[in-house]
């Protein structure tokens, strides 16, 4: 097992046993420690493999240890088995939607409800009001928490459907099989609907494929094109395809399906017809052959392509080809959504930001707060990524986690940055500090201190439910506060968990421009917040944007990636992108914020 899978392990583990009323000392613990485990940086497998006391390593002890030996050498555990058959199997479920918690849990299991959908129910027929604790803003609460769980259903974030993919396509190396990925993957959407990886194979080579992959669950039979797979909690669909028309198939498959039609209705004025094995000559040639037995897929007639027989253009073999076919640039995949994409191409692409673009992190926690990682760990390990300055960022006492830094805190936390500066010259440290928005739009530290850090990221963590307007103002009024410089997490969603916050985002983006406040990108993929809509917005309001990492352990400083995904998704250039510019530039504008 990899430290993520034990992790999740444990922390099934706590909340089985807060749903069963166990201490809450205890639970905390384990709950502590699933994260820390996840943030784990050696293999803890390999660890027990060789005869490794884990009750030796600070912070696990005895239980936990045996837990963990249990876990890697039998793939469970007596313990986690017992929680498991005592708790009903939907609770935990019902416990991490957003306004429920261990307590409304037990109240709702003594009640009968002890699944999603007979939660779903309860809403539906008003029994819910009956119960302590469910009131108005609660049961609102809990039906904007359902809307947004649903649209995960048979669906998995970026970051899930990543993993998948990296295994699928590892098995697809490991048999010399060539492929290409498409779909919502290759568009980088926030939620994914399924993989498609389109495969220079058959069929009957997939299944045997796939039925060696561990940990998957095949749908459907041998011959299926595609084949269908749930791995890692995404859906991956394989595509059997002839080679020759591997990058065709793709592009069609990548989609979506607006953004197809269009294509094709361009190829219609041209004389030409896009199907999904590429460009036929003409639109009424009969020349319309899907290469190979696949035709499902955006804009696609199965039946019909199965049954037609075509020529495919070899003009259109490669993405590149099809679009100089149709006298287009080549669009990104990021960028492909409609006619409109289309319509922006033709007045020309911009040079999207990219990853190696970004020279700092300005978001990131370390011990001082909620981090799992040293001060120290976290400097090395962003300077180790090519980074050229970071800010240390942690959270301000309102927020709810452990060791929220007040004044005085900020500036011992001061001392330290600077002793570890001194030890690592190759990167700036910033002094920072991520403050909470409190609900009168008044910050939780003192101006006499956010004066002294160098950058004041700006947050709202708490009173959700507030009325649009009241929100709106209540962040309009941090950002006019000039010691501020970035607003953080813009909306306050967590995608399949909590829908964004009612605000005028319109309005707070236009504040933004006139106070010269940047608007960031959280690239936590389970945020990705602001979405790329509100990215595009920023780009015509001329407001900057910051991408960080928002970075709690060494391993999630690696999230950059996903918010520079967004970022592209959004249209946005390098010039656009605070943290793609050098210090000096940095360090410039955040003086200029505050003269």
């Amino acid at each position: 097992m990899t430290n993520a899978e034990l992790a999740a392990r444990v922390a099934e583990l706590a909340d089985l046993m807060a749903l069963d009323g166990a201490d809450t000392f205890r639970v905390s613990h384990y709950r502590k420690a699933a994260t820390a485990l996840h943030r784990f940086h050696h293999p803890l497998a390999g660890m027990i493999e060789t005869g490794t006391d884990l009750s030796t390593v600070p912070g696990i002890g005895k239980g936990l240890g045996t837990l963990l030996t249990d876990l890697v050498r039998h793939g469970s555990s007596p313990r986690l088995d017992e929680y498991r058959a005592r708790v009903p199997a939907g609770l935990p479920a019902l416990m991490h939607l957003d306004g429920v918690g261990a307590t409304r849990a037990h109240t709702l299991r003594e009640a009968g409800v002890d699944t999603v959908a007979k939660l779903e129910a309860a809403l539906d027929n008003r029994e819910i009001r009956k119960l302590d604790g469910f009131g108005p803003a609660v049961v609102s609460r809990l039906r904007r928490g359902l809307a947004a769980r649903r649209v995960l259903r048979r669906s998995s974030l970026l970051f899930q459907a990543d993993r998948a993919a990296e295994r699928v396509t590892a098995a697809l190396k490991d048999a010399g099989i060539e492929f290409r990925l498409a779909g919502d993957i290759l568009r980088r959407t926030e939620i994914v609907a399924c993989v498609d990886v389109v495969c220079a194979a058959t069929a009957d080579a997939l299944w045997d494929l796939a039925g060696r992959i561990p940990d998957r669950r095949r749908e459907g039979s041998r011959g299926d094109n595609p084949l269908q797979l749930i791995l890692d909690g995404a859906r991956i669909r394989l595509v059997a395809s002839p080679r020759g028309v591997l990058g065709a198939v793709a592009h069609h498959l990548t989609g979506p399906p607006a953004y197809i039609e269009a294509l094709a209705a361009r190829a219609r004025d041209r004389g030409m017809e896009l199907t999904p094995s590429g460009i036929v000559g003409r639109a009424d040639s009969e020349a319309r052959r899907f290469a190979g037995e696949y035709s499902e897929g955006p804009g696609a007639d199965r039946n019909h392509a199965a049954q037609t027989k075509a020529v495919v253009s070899e003009a259109t073999a490669t993405e590149a080809d099809l679009y100089h076919a149709l006298a287009l640039p080549w669009i990104t995949p990021e960028l492909r959504e409609n006619f409109t994409s289309i319509e922006r191409a033709e007045a020309g692409l911009p040079s999207l930001v990219t990853h190696a673009d970004i020279q700092g992190d300005l978001h990131m926690h370390s011990t001082w707060s909620d981090g799992a990682a040293t001060l120290d760990r976290m400097a090395a390990a962003s300077l180790a990524r090519g980074l050229r300055y970071i800010a240390i960022t942690d959270h301000s006492p309102s927020t709810n986690v452990v060791g929220g830094l007040d004044g005085p805190a900020l500036l011992a936390q001061a001392d330290e940055i600077a002793r570890v500066q001194e030890s690592l010259p190759g990167i700036r440290i910033l002094r920072g500090c991520e403050v909470d928005i409190l609900p009168d739009g008044s910050l939780d530290i003192a101006d006499e201190f956010l004066a002294q850090l160098e950058l004041v990221l700006v947050s709202v963590h708490s009173s959700f439910d507030m009325p649009e307007a009241r929100m709106t103002d209540r962040i309009i009024r941090a950002l006019e506060n000039p010691l501020v410089h970035v607003l953080c997490h813009p909306t306050g969603r967590k995608l399949g968990r909590r829908p964004p916050y009612p605000v005028d985002l319109e309005e707070v983006l236009r504040a933004a421009v006139a106070l010269n406040v940047a608007i960031e990108i959280n690239a936590n993929p389970r945020r990705l917040d602001l979405d790329y809509l509100g990215l595009r917005r920023c780009g015509e309001l001329g407001v900057k944007v910051l991408v960080s990492s928002d970075a709690h352990s060494v391993a999630s400083l690696d999230n950059m990636r996903y918010g520079v995904d967004q970022a592209r998704r959004g249209w946005l250039r390098p010039d656009q992108i605070l943290n793609a510019g050098t210090l000096a530039e940095l360090l410039e504008w955040a003086a200029r914020r505050r003269a």
